[in-house]
Order: structure tokens, then C-alpha cells, then sequence
């Protein structure tokens, strides 16, 4: 099963290929997902993904835009927060899948998922070598195997999120008007 629409092109067309931190949380409920993130119900905003790029400033104020990706997922963009994140370990005991990927350091960091606060491995396609950190989701991986090209790769660990949790992005997951919300600098602890 692949998607219709390749998953880098999306990321292109709608101006997220320089960078796309994308989280997976089994969860139909926003408003529970919003406040285990530690949100400020404040700064709520319905917008679409236009509005949110030209909204996010940056620090000093984190920020999530979620809405619903299939059933019994919740889908969020992260802008500020890392791997590993306190806030992405506070989601609590249900799965949670993350990729990252930032052009400006070169840096993909693969299908990874947290489950009740720790980060349980890795789950996206093996590599040349058939080598993944959970066994379990290798049946997801048929016909998704890993090169040298970290844009490919990434396609290709969308499509391994989308296979597990029933969605690929499309475009009217692009298009779709979804809540904007800010965490506030110092909601979390800073890590060191």
C-alpha cells in the first residue's frame, strides 16, 4: 500500500520541506492531547497551514498545530520542541510516532516511538541490512527499504506512519484548518 500523492512532492508543494516534525498520537481526543502538551488555551487559533507558517515566530513560545489524522489518531506539527521532548514523553500511555527532519542541519531522524514517557525504539523501514528496532512493525515495511537520499527516506518513513495509523498525508490533510496552539517558554524544563 503506497500513497497517490508522493510524501516529499506534499511536503514541496506545501512549503514544509525545509523542515517537518511530525508526531502520531493514538488519540481521538485534540483537547486531552492539547492539554497533556501543557498548552495555553489562550492562545487557541483555528487556522490552516498558510496561517500557521506566517504565525510562528519562534521561540519564546513553542508551537502545535493538531487536528485529527484518522480514527484513533491525532496528528501535530511541532515547531521548538526536540526528540524527546518532556512534552512529548507527558502524552502518556498510548502510542506516539515521530519524524523529524530539518534541511538547514541535514539532519532526518527517523519513525521513532514513545509509548508512557520513554522512547521505545525505532519503527520506520529497515535499512539495506533489514535492521529495525521493533520487530513488530516490520509487516508495515513491505517494500520500504532505506538508501542514501534522506528525502526519499523520508517519503518512505511517512509512508510507514500512514501505513500504521491508517492515513497518508494527502492534500486535504494540507489544506484542512486545524488548531494553532502556543506552549509557553517555560512550561518544560529545559534539558541538561
Amino acid at each position: 500500500m503506497l500513497p497517490v500523492h508522493d510524501q516529499w512532492d506534499l511536503l514541496v508543494e506545501y512549503d514544509l520541506s525545509y523542515y517537518f516534525h511530525g508526531l502520531w498520537v493514538e488519540s481521538d481526543d485534540q483537547e486531552k492531547v492539547a492539554r497533556l502538551l501543557r498548552v495555553d488555551e489562550k492562545t487557541r487559533q483555528e487556522c490552516d497551514l498558510g496561517t500557521l507558517i506566517d504565525l510562528y515566530q519562534g521561540r519564546p513560545a513553542d508551537t502545535v498545530w493538531l487536528g485529527p489524522h484518522a480514527p484513533g489518531w491525532t496528528h501535530l506539527l511541532a515547531f521548538g520542541l526536540y526528540p524527546y521532548h518532556p512534552a512529548i514523553r507527558n502524552l502518556g500511555k498510548r502510542r506516539v510516532f515521530q519524524v523529524r527532519y530539518d534541511d538547514d542541519r541535514y539532519l532526518l531522524e527517523g519513525l521513532y516511538l514513545y509509548y508512557d514517557g520513554r522512547q521505545l525504539g525505532y519503527a520506520g523501514p529497515p535499512d539495506e541490512e533489514g535492521n529495525m528496532d521493533l520487530p513488530d512493525y516490520l509487516a508495515y515495511a513491505d517494500g520500504l527499504e532505506l538508501g542514501e537520499d534522506d528525502r526519499r527516506n523520508l517519503h518512505l518513513m511517512l509512508c510507514m506512519a500512514g501505513r500504521i495509523t491508517g492515513r497518508f498525508l494527502d492534500q486535504e490533510w494540507f489544506t484542512s484548518t486545524r488548531t494553532m496552539y502556543r506552549i509557553p517558554d517555560g512550561t518544560w524544563p529545559e534539558p541538561g
